[in-house]
Formats: structure tokens, C-alpha cells, sequence
């Protein structure tokens, strides 16, 4: 399968789940005629905010915009939140384009590729790819990696674990949507893998370790992660601010990510 189509099968998948979660949800309002009301559709929609704490919000911050936003957080709680945007010239905007998501790498004494994956940029799995072609241990050190994309994340998992139906469930307030692992562009299946994890490990790299544990037979050492266990969906609030709202539980069948994930072996 080339690279065009499991994007597009990833992508496909992650609209379907939202698209699926908005047809399901009751109409708070149909003509949205203010940034305020469109913020409170979407965490009815996503977060399966209560449509009657809805329009007592409205009513208390007489839909003022960051009134509502600052009040939505208050009662979505996990991991919601409210934050500015910092402003980035054109120079920012695109070094964070082709920012890489591998920070070093080097071979080990026992001929491991040992890889920093510091973040799941727009290039990592042709990173990932490079430095792992003709190999078969790779150590990966995840003790930075806050998460990030999780399409990026899902095409890196699946050139050890790819193809996978069903591998992981996203549980929201309106709906259950099972994600697959698509074909890898490379095959990297028969890798011997170790993921070092910390306390820092959170979101789609705490994803990534339990699928690559699950799927993979990978070794996890270090720290219990972070246990951020939800996927969030961001929503523009004005041009200084974004929120972002839970969309629903992430579970990996066998593991456990609530909490933080146990290392196999602790250091």
C-alpha cells in the first residue's frame, strides 16, 4: 500500500470518529451566531457537556467569549484547558515544519540503534525509517516525548505492529470508535525493541509504548508515564486563545494508561 493511501486511511478514521460524534449529538444551536455558542456546541458534542450547564454558562457569562471558555474548563476538568497562542513569525512557522522528531542517535556497544524520539513530527517515520534500515534492536528513549500528532504517532507504531484491526478504542461521552493500524510503508516487524519511559512520557508517546508492548513484545524500563489517557481536540476561541476539550478515553486492550503505564522493568 503506498504512503498516500495509509495517510489517507489514517486521516479518514480520526474525521470519521468526529464527524460520527456531531450527528449524534443534539443541536444546541442551529444558527451558531457567536464564537461563544459555537465553543459550547463543540464541548457538548465532544466532551458531552450537558445541554441545560450549557446554557447556564451562557446565560452567567452572558456569552461573552472568554468568560465561557474559562467556565467550560471549570466543568470538563481532565485535562481541559485554556491557552494562549504565542505569537510565531514566518521563520518559526516553518522551522516547526521541519523541526526533527529524532534528537540523537547513535549505536550501542551491543549494536542497537538507540534513538531520542523527542516528539512525532511530520517526518519521523522516514526518520525512524532511516536509521533502522539493515537493523534489529532499536532502543527508544521517550523520557521528553510529551505525545503530539496522533496520526504521526500511528504511522511510526505501524512499522513494527502494522496491520492491526482494532488495536486501540477511543471511548467518548456519545460514542465507542475503534482505531486500526494500518500497513507500514517499511516493515519493521521482527525488531527487537526497548522503550525507555519516564514521567514526562505522556499522551500519544504513552500510545505509542503501549501499542508497541501489546503488538510488539517491546521492553518497557524506567517510570511509571504520565497517565494522560484522553484524546483532546483543540477549538479556536479567538485569535489569542485555543481550548482544549477531551474527546474521549484512550484504551489499549491488555494495557492500562490511567495512572501512568508501568515499566516492565523500573530504573
Amino acid at each position: 500500500m503506498s504512503i498516500c493511501w495509509v495517510r489517507l486511511i489514517i486521516v479518514t478514521n480520526i474525521v470519521f470518529f468526529f464527524q460520527t460524534l456531531e450527528l449524534q449529538a443534539n443541536n444546541f444551536d442551529k444558527q451558531i451566531p457567536s464564537n461563544s455558542l459555537r465553543i459550547l456546541q463543540e464541548a457538548k458534542i465532544i466532551s458531552g457537556l450537558d445541554n441545560e450547564l450549557a446554557q447556564k454558562i451562557a446565560d452567567r457569562c452572558n456569552l461573552e467569549t472568554i468568560c465561557v471558555a474559562q467556565e467550560i474548563v471549570k466543568e470538563l476538568g481532565n485535562y481541559a484547558n485554556l491557552t494562549r497562542i504565542e505569537p510565531k513569525s514566518s521563520n518559526q512557522r516553518r522551522l516547526a515544519e521541519v523541526l526533527p522528531s529524532v534528537k540523537k542517535s547513535y549505536k550501542m556497544s551491543d549494536e542497537s540503534i538507540f534513538i531520542e524520539l523527542k516528539h512525532f513530527g511530520r517526518k519521523a517515520e522516514w526518520e525512524v525509517i532511516n536509521l533502522l534500515e539493515g537493523s534489529n534492536k532499536v532502543v527508544f528513549d521517550l523520557t521528553e516525548n510529551e505525545g503530539g500528532d496522533l496520526s504521526r504517532m500511528i504511522r511510526v507504531a505501524s512499522l513494527f505492529i502494522g496491520p492491526v484491526k482494532k488495536a486501540f478504542v477511543v471511548r467518548s461521552q456519545n460514542l465507542v470508535t475503534h482505531f486500526d493500524i494500518p500497513s507500514p510503508v517499511y516493515s519493521m516487524s521482527d525488531m527487537n525493541i526497548v522503550l525507555v519511559v519516564g514521567q514526562k512520557t505522556a499522551s500519544s508517546a504513552e500510545l505509542f509504548s503501549a501499542l508497541l508492548r501489546q503488538y510488539a513484545g517491546a521492553k518497557l524500563v524506567g517510570e511509571k508515564t504520565r497517565g494522560k489517557d484522553w484524546l483532546l481536540k483543540v477549538v479556536p476561541v479567538n485569535d489569542k486563545f485555543w481550548l482544549s476539550i477531551p474527546a474521549g478515553q484512550i484504551f489499549v486492550p491488555g494495557e492500562k494508561i490511567v495512572d501512568g503505564i508501568l515499566p516492565d522493568e523500573k530504573h
